[in-house]
């Protein structure tokens, strides 16, 4: 077995959000690799994150999405590809 690459965008939940705090509360819930942020438009930013993980049997992404779901400023969060590398 690998490891999955998931890349997944976390939309906050509106300009007023404070992305750099934001960013942290991200990193100390998941292991990030690479975290950027991505204007949508109108003052609008999300937070694109890739993390990387063992391949094991049974293991999908609900537990990240639920764990960045939870996140106070998070609107929503979308799981945009996962790849084994």
């Amino acid at each position: 077995m690998g490891d999955v690459a998931i890349s997944i965008t976390v939309v906050p939940n509106g300009p007023e959000v404070n992305l750099d705090e934001l960013k942290e509360k991200i990193k100390d819930v998941v292991d990030v690799k690479d975290i950027k942020e991505e204007p949508i438009g109108f003052g609008l930013k999300n937070i694109k994150i890739l993390i990387v993980r063992p391949d094991s049997e049974g293991q999908g992404t609900d537990d990240i999405e639920e764990k960045l779901s939870g996140l106070e400023g998070v609107s929503s969060v979308r799981v945009e590809d996962v790849t084994l590398i």
